[in-house]
């Protein structure tokens, strides 16, 4: 029997050895990528606590937080390297930097500073491929993809420490290692950070159980290492180094050897490790499930890649196999004689505690070491320099802390997002946050855009901009509401849930008393219309916006009841959390590299665009602008932008009803408003509005049954439309600028074009390019005009979103001639997705001379059966029919929605033989188009402008048939070419 005096020798000793251990820390990132990037990642508040998840139990610690240098090109990141002004240990970039290549910048840096780590973060999957070659290079380390979550980046950060460290560590110090072996950046993009966060949750309740603070200091320090490798020979490596201390293995079934893939390469190494360790946890994950027999045979377990809750799996795998706080004034003595939660409370604490306590906490500085680990970094950049001795006594130290932190305070006010609090809660606070989670990509881009308006709007101040008050009910209460009601398991569930079941368990759902009382706090404050809006952490991100997938509800927060307008917002934030689940966004997801376990779900409350006017309230105009146009007209170019617009509510324009589109450098070229004929045909004639009247709880009512679509009579009878009207004078055949008692007003925007009533063409010039510079990407912005009230005050123009605009750049042209020929299916000069070659064998037909326009509905569920057949068998089609995909007037198109469509890989829209339709370009449905890279393109026979060859197509056999033939499914023999030359606008299929 071990003597007990030797356990506490041989324990004291290897406490001693572990104060020594990670001795790399990263404290210092250069972070180069653009002002968007840079804010989602400081701004949202998740890089600072997941990084402190692993802390926070000792202050002691809080000096590890990693700090980041944003900078937005590489020329001035190699300077600050080069200058040694702070020490950099690793740099992570994004893919495009506007000054160099990516490749040639890591290049640079290693010759400068070959210690540094260099890391990249693509923004999404499509940027991988033409990646490839720098994971071959040798000068970058890792290559990250952000999943719309900065756990990536911490993930990253945590690769490096660990293989900085992991030699020393593991063998010196006895800690464990964990390999996970995946070649696919996407896939150890997902496992990575999920496998830290449980590693790190293991690791925290073993602190707890600690017998002081030595054994809990040893056990933070000792948390298993984990080691990615890309390849068999690294894995190899890796694990006959630590062979002795390897707690886990973690496995892909296909990956490389010796620079080839190898369909069994995971097998053969678990079958060697499991030789060489016999009892060691191994797992071994695939997307072929006829591995999983061999894995039982090996005692491995077996993880399918394409399940549901891969994610959950994994984590009770670790659970199952691998076995900050406040500020505490002390004296000098130890004893606390006072504690502050935020910088409010370290205000005041500041004027009451002891001379002693401030110089003993100066003297350390752990006032800016606090500051800095709640992400303020400028404040402590400012506290930091100043030391004791630079002051002439404790008390002007003391007032100066006081005076730099208040003044911080007043500074940040209309600048960051601040955590809401019903005490402070006021007309003032431009951004509030409940919970501490992420604010979503909806609350990003609009926090962001306020940060951006508020620093570089200077050059208009006879121009009102704002971004409407904001609350944001944060990622973690939508998982607390999950767990508080029974529903962690949801993402496992769904796919054998209906819709309705899935708004069931939602609507009987509770939220705690906390946040009840929070919202209703709120509440008391503001009792204006309210759009609850969805804001999950993927949607709106690069590339990838889930543009329309998620619910918006609108509310006219009018009831007198406090308790029955409470009871609407919880209400209308779980038809939001539950559309997080609905068919259509599991079916979009599947087009993404993300997965439904993955997402997590933000609202915004915010405070409704608009006047009331009678019973309805409306802004005076909705829009969307972007500044890329993917169909230019006359001598604009894609750079110049394009805006739509439409009197009322902005339904109009995002779900692709009538709105009128005009490119804001050119407001004066309107190809609709070419004759008074057809600015008679295309003026809007309806608009949607909210009615005031219906202040009901809405369990029972659809989203949207409370925005009536009404005759725009009814908005020039109200005065709410006088800005945007002309007249239209029988007699003379004539449209004149603004209302004519002699004619009938008509909503033609000439006012606003015009620069009369508001200089609308150029402020959105304005607002795109600032954007756009500041993201380093095409935008594209929701905003909402509202005229000043009885035409007294100026009109305020408010931001009601802005995202990046997915502009897929595709290098080189497409070199064939894809004029009309005798092997043309189809032929169209006004067709999107530059440089796009793909062969298809699938298409899916809606004959215009077969459909009725009555029974669109029918066709769309029609074209769902067949997509679903198609998708089900991991192929993809094209698409060919008549009218408007995806509008939603029926009598314009095809009213679907994305998942009905969602293995389309080409879409071509045509004309019914009795109405020519333009394409929405500006609906969210479009949106999803550009964002999954559609090829598409729309057919004019009667103009000329390209035609089908509908004759061929009649003569292929259907491999299905849908409502006597409307719906037709071909399987071609050979497939069939789809080219597009985006800069020409012209498009083709085309058979051998």
């Amino acid at each position: 029997m071990t003597d007990q005096s030797d356990l506490i020798t041989r324990y004291t000793t290897r406490a001693d050895e572990f104060r020594n251990l990670m001795e790399f820390r990263v404290q210092e990132v250069l972070l180069v990528a653009s002002h968007y990037d840079t804010f989602v990642l400081e701004e949202d508040g998740q890089l600072t606590e997941l990084l402190l998840e692993e802390y926070r139990h000792l202050a002691l610690s809080l000096r590890f937080t990693p700090h980041i240098s944003p900078t937005t090109s590489a020329t001035e990141a190699l300077h600050l390297i080069e200058s040694e002004a702070r020490n950099f240990q690793m740099v992570v970039a994004s893919p495009r930097l506007p000054d160099m290549n990516v490749g040639e910048f890591a290049r640079r840096v290693k010759e400068l500073r070959p210690d540094i780590s260099f890391c990249v973060l693509a923004a999404h999957a499509w940027n991988l491929p033409e990646l490839d070659n720098l994971r071959d290079s040798g000068n970058v380390d890792f290559l990250f993809l952000w999943q719309g979550h900065v756990k990536a980046l911490v993930a990253m950060i945590k690769q490096v420490e660990d293989h900085r460290n992991a030699e020393k560590d593991v063998l010196g110090g006895g800690v464990q290692v964990i390999i996970l072996v995946e070649d696919e950046v996407r896939y150890y993009s997902a496992y990575l950070p999920h496998i830290y966060t449980e590693v790190t949750r293991q690791t925290g309740r073993l602190m707890a159980e600690g017998l002081n603070l030595s054994h809990r200091l040893l056990r933070i320090r000792a948390r298993p290492k984990i080691l990615l490798a890309q390849n068999y020979e690294e894995a190899w490596d890796l694990f006959e180094k630590y062979r002795d201390n390897v707690l886990g293995l973690i496995t892909d079934v296909r990956f490389p050897v010796g620079g080839q893939l190898v369909d069994n390469a995971g097998l053969d190494l678990a079958r060697k490790v499991r030789e060489q360790v016999p009892d060691l946890a191994l797992l071994v994950q695939s997307t072929n499930k006829v591995h999983k027999e061999v894995c039982n045979e090996l005692g491995a377990m077996f993880l399918h890649k394409r399940s549901s809750h891969m994610l959950d799996e994994l984590a009770h795998f670790i659970i199952d196999h691998f076995g900050f706080g406040d500020f505490v004034f002390k004296d000098s003595n130890g004893n606390e004689v006072a504690r502050a939660r935020d910088l409010r409370e370290m205000i005041r604490a500041l004027h009451e505690v002891p001379e002693e306590s401030i110089r003993h906490h100066a003297m350390r500085n752990h006032f800016s070491s606090w500051l800095k680990a709640r992400t303020e970094f400028e404040l402590a950049s400012l506290v930091r320099p100043r030391q004791v001795d630079d002051f002439t006594s404790i008390q002007e130290m003391r007032q100066f802390l006081i005076v730099s932190i208040t003044d911080y305070l007043r500074q940040i006010q209309r600048q960051v997002i601040i955590d809401y609090k019903t005490e402070t809660f006021d007309e003032y606070v431009a951004f509030a946050k409940i919970g501490s989670g992420s604010l979503g990509g909806k609350g990003r881009g609009l926090a962001f855009v306020q940060k951006l308006l508020t620093k570089e709007w200077h050059d208009r101040p006879d121009v009102d901009i704002d971004v409407p008050q904001t609350v944001a009910v944060a990622s973690d209460i939508f998982e607390e509401f999950l767990a508080e009601n029974g529903m962690r398991r949801l993402p496992r569930e769904v796919d054998a849930l209906t819709d309705e079941e899935i708004h069931r368990r939602f609507r009987s759902g509770r939220f705690n008393h906390e946040r009840r009382t929070e919202l209703a706090g709120f509440l008391e404050e503001l009792n204006e219309p309210l759009a609850i809006r969805s804001s999950s952490i993927l949607e709106d991100s690069l590339y990838q916006p889930f543009a329309g997938v998620y619910a918006t509800v609108m509310l006219p927060n009018n009831h007198p009841s406090l308790d029955v307008r409470l009871a609407q917002v919880l209400e209308a934030i779980k038809l939001v959390y539950a559309s997080t689940f609905l068919k259509a966004a599991r079916d979009y997801l599947v087009g993404t590299p993300h997965r439904i376990e993955e997402e997590r779900m933000a609202v915004l409350l915010q405070r409704l665009v608009g006047s009331q006017h009678g019973d309805l309230f409306y802004p005076t105009l909705s829009g969307l602008a972007s500044s890329y146009n993917f169909y230019p007209f006359g001598e604009m170019s894609p750079e110049d932008g394009v805006a739509q617009v439409a009197l009322g509510l902005g339904k109009s324009v995002v779900e692709g009803f009538e709105a009128f589109r005009f490119c804001p450098r050119y407001p004066d070229v309107l190809p609709q408003f070419s004759s008074v004929k057809d600015t008679l045909r295309t003026a809007q004639r309806r608009f949607y509005a909210l009615d005031m009247l219906r202040n009901d709880i809405i369990s029972t009512m659809p989203p949207d049954s409370n925005l009536p679509h009404i005759d725009v009579g009814e908005a020039v009878k109200h005065g709410g439309a006088d800005m945007l009207l002309s007249s239209y004078i029988r007699d003379d055949d004539a449209i004149v600028l603004g209302k004519d008692p002699r004619g009938t007003p008509i909503v033609t925007f000439a006012p606003l074009l015009k620069g009369h009533s508001y200089p609308l063409p150029e402020i959105l010039q304005l607002v795109l390019q600032m954007a756009h510079a500041a993201m380093e990407c095409p935008v594209e912005i929701e905003f909402a005009l509202q005229a000043g009230e009885g035409g007294v005050g100026r009109p305020v123009l408010n931001l009601l979103q802005v995202r990046p605009l997915m502009v897929e750049q595709i290098s080189g042209d497409v070199d064939v001639d894809i004029g009309e020929s005798k092997n043309t299916i189809v032929y169209s000069e006004d067709a999107l997705g530059h440089g796009r070659r793909m062969s298809v064998a699938d298409l899916v037909i809606v004959s215009p001379k077969r459909i009725d326009r009555s029974s669109t509905r029918q066709v769309a569920t029609a074209v769902e059966r067949v997509n679903r057949i198609i998708a089900e068998e991991g192929r993809e089609y094209i698409l060919i029919g008549p009218g408007r995909w995806g509008s939603q007037d029926p009598w314009l198109g095809m009213p679907v929605k994305w998942s009905q469509i969602s293995a389309a890989r080409a879409i071509v829209e045509t004309d019914f033989p009795d109405l020519e339709v333009e394409p929405s370009y500006g609906s969210h449905f479009f949106q999803n188009i550009t964002c999954f890279g559609i090829a598409y393109m729309t057919v004019h026979d009667s103009r000329g402008l390209g035609h089908v060859n509908w004759d061929w197509l009649d003569q292929q056999p259907s491999t299905s048939e849908e409502l006597d033939g409307v719906v037709r499914h071909l399987r071609l023999d050979n497939p069939v070419h789809v080219l597009v030359d985006g800069k020409a606008r012209k498009g083709v299929v085309r058979s051998e």
